[in-house]
């Protein structure tokens, strides 16, 4: 700029600081503060065209020929609708499939972000319910792995159970973090004195699921959750 001139002119190579002083003079709006950055704008699309069919879900879902089942996707399940339509059992069963599935047509598959590594046998679920809510928010789409190896103890785990009524779910399923005490056997070996399915909420009306030694052993732990995805 030179000094004693009654104008200047002012050439931006940054476009948020012309947008400002563009705005300072009263020419346009500070656009730039809202505009989202590419990134944003991308996951704002894919959410949009999402809402339709699952609700809140940032993930890009993979056209047909764009699967390749547990290379560049896993499947998404809806546990909800499935609770409506299945039996407990038929439910376990096909909740299971997903593990040995390729069947393209079958499921709708999603693309997980870059930093999970794909497994078979995983899965994407919506949990619904404010029982986990410290550690999952009511309506968030989540990772799980299907039949979790090695101890269950602490984990957060998908179980079914005949005598679980879970209101969040609609059935005798839930989603809960295992703990489990137990006692040596006859045998030799060791048997459940006590299972308990605690809650992690701030709402204190969630009470742990009990479950003691003559009904602990038909509980059935489908699937681990992993990770809180959308």
């Amino acid at each position: 700029m030179t000094r004693g001139m009654k104008g200047c002119y002012i050439f931006c190579t940054d476009n948020e600081t012309n947008a400002w002083f563009k705005q300072a003079m009263g020419r346009a709006e500070l656009e730039y503060l809202e505009a989202p950055s590419t990134a944003q704008q991308a996951t704002q699309e894919i959410k949009a065209s999402n809402d339709s069919l699952y609700e809140g879900l940032t993930l890009r879902l993979l056209k047909k020929n764009e699967v390749k089942p547990y290379i560049n996707a896993v499947p998404i399940y809806d546990l909800a609708i499935a609770a409506g339509m299945f039996s407990e059992t038929q439910l376990i069963n096909e909740i299971s499939q997903l593990e040995s599935s390729n069947n393209i047509e079958q499921y709708q598959w999603v693309e997980l972000p870059d930093s999970f590594r794909i497994r078979p046998g995983q899965f994407v679920a919506r949990v619904v319910g404010e029982s986990m809510n410290k550690r999952i928010s009511n309506g968030a789409w989540c990772l799980f792995s299907l039949n979790p190896v090695g101890t269950r103890q602490g984990k957060t785990v998908l179980v079914q159970h005949r005598d679980i009524e879970d209101p969040d779910t609609g059935g005798h399923y839930t989603l809960k973090i295992y703990e489990s005490e137990k006692l040596p056997s006859e045998d030799g070996g060791w048997q459940h004195s006590r299972i308990t399915l605690k809650p992690n909420s701030t709402d204190l009306s969630y009470k742990p699921i009990v479950l003691h030694p003559e009904s602990a052993n038909e509980i059935k732990v489908i699937a681990e959750f992993v990770a809180v995805l959308s």
